[in-house]
């Protein structure tokens, strides 16, 4: 028990003595003195509950909110493997360091520090994806501007050119993501694509140092959700007729040369906010159920129940849209047609559980009313809302993409590549974006 300020923290480690592991720890707070054996009682219980299968009493004072450490035969992992009790009585364990413990290395994130970035690029960086570890242990990421792919090599602290792809200015590349679609180890590069007013979105794949098509003309906008009931999906949403975003939200099964439909998720696309498209969207696992996360177009982050309603909404703005697009019949007294916003999806990070870690720039910007110092954030689902863990300065520089470095985990000193536009394009001057690399201690 530790006095924290005008309250008390309650750390808890258990060790199971058949394996010398750790089966877990657990965290409290207790406002007074007069509160901690109350805060105790209420952990107590916890533990028997979770590591015995043994159900709790009705309480008499609701629990703060408590973090489990997936370690060693915790029933709670990662993984969601639930592991056997240990049989013998607890001893006396080493002291566990104060604070809740939140991944899977026991650590939480408290700053954001930018190590490293590129020179300039003569483009706009619309977003920055994460597509592979090498052999060698270097990164590989991809940043995409209106038609062209820029893909880059991290080596440490320094962000290096790589090789590029690029289609003609007919096109617009509405979204970027990766997947290993054919499970050979190697993600493929999912890229929603406009031609004019037709989605051809199209797949690419890594032959040798160089991304070939592998599929074209794919008639839906795409989205990877990286954590779905435990494992990674495609999803796709057709294309409508006055609007752009058409009928529900449904899986994409990849057949090596395309994608056909499977499954439609069950959620509402009729009412807000998912009747606004599927740009936006990610997942994760919240406590025992996986939903879905999303930034409205009021750059709004949202929690979804299985309807589609929201269970939670920011008062902050998240993900603010970077880019548009021009959809529908002509408009003549504006001289254009319907403008879509596309707002940026937040990054869930591997590894966080039950309580999960996003990574999203916060902030207006960009369409919805200039700069007002983008930053880019860290949240975490605590006790049914979003809380800021990490964050860097603001900046009048538009944050508009970031990715963690390693998809498949999320230690202690990871990296976080982000794209940033220093400069929009005018009459005046040229393009100019940037990639940026922290380091999350």
């Amino acid at each position: 028990v530790s006095k924290l300020g005008k309250g008390y923290s309650i750390d808890t480690t258990i060790t199971d003595l058949s394996t010398g592991k750790s089966a877990g720890a657990f965290f409290a707070a207790a406002a007074t003195e007069d509160d901690i054996i109350a805060r105790l009682g209420v952990m107590s219980g916890e533990i028997a509950e979770k590591l015995f299968d043994v159900q709790r009493a009705v309480q008499a004072v609701s629990p703060a909110p408590a973090v489990t450490a997936p370690a060693g035969i915790q029933p709670q992992t990662i993984g969601g493997v639930p592991a056997a009790p240990s049989t013998q009585a607890p001893s006396a364990v080493p002291p566990a360091p104060a604070g809740p413990v939140t991944l899977a290395e026991g650590w939480t994130p408290s700053s954001l520090k930018k190590i490293g970035q590129t020179d300039k690029i003569p483009a706009e960086l619309y977003g920055v994806v994460a597509v592979d570890r090498e052999a060698d242990g270097n990164d590989l990421v991809v940043a995409y501007g209106k038609n062209t792919l820029f893909f880059f090599r991290v080596k440490g602290t320094e962000i290096v050119p790589f090789t590029r792809f690029a289609k003609s200015m007919q096109n617009h590349f509405l979204g970027v993501d990766a997947i290993d679609l054919d499970g050979d180890g190697s993600r493929e590069i999912l890229v929603t694509n406009l031609v004019e007013e037709s989605v051809e979105s199209f797949v690419l794949k890594r032959k040798g140092d160089v991304y070939e098509e592998a599929a074209g003309k794919i008639p839906y906008f795409l989205a990877v959700l990286h954590d779905w009931m435990g494992k990674p999906a495609v999803v796709g949403q057709y294309q409508g007729i006055d609007t752009p975003f058409q009928g529900k939200i449904v899986t994409l099964r990849w057949d090596g040369k395309g994608f056909a439909a499977g499954e439609p998720l069950p959620h509402d696309t009729n009412i807000l906010p998912l009747s606004s498209g599927l740009p936006g969207i990610a997942s994760a696992r919240f406590g025992k159920e996986w939903r879905l996360v999303y930034t409205d177009a009021e750059a709004h982050l949202r929690v979804l129940d299985g309807d589609g309603k929201s269970r939670y909404k920011s008062k902050g703005q998240y993900g603010p849209p970077q880019d548009f697009f021009e959809w529908g019949p002509f408009i003549q007294l504006e001289g254009r047609r319907k403008p879509f916003h596309l707002r940026k999806e937040a990054r869930v990070a591997p590894g966080g559980g039950e309580n999960p870690l996003v990574l999203v720039p916060q902030g207006k910007g960009g369409i919805l009313g200039g700069y007002d110092s983008p930053r880019l954030v860290l949240l975490q689902w605590d006790g049914g809302e979003f809380v800021e863990k990490a964050g860097t300065q603001g900046s009048g520089h538009f944050l508009s993409g970031a990715d963690f470095l390693d998809p498949s985990r999320f230690p202690k000193g990871g990296k976080i590549v982000a794209s940033v536009i220093e400069q929009s394009e005018s009459l005046m001057r040229d393009k100019i974006s940037r990639l940026l690399l922290f380091q999350v201690e």
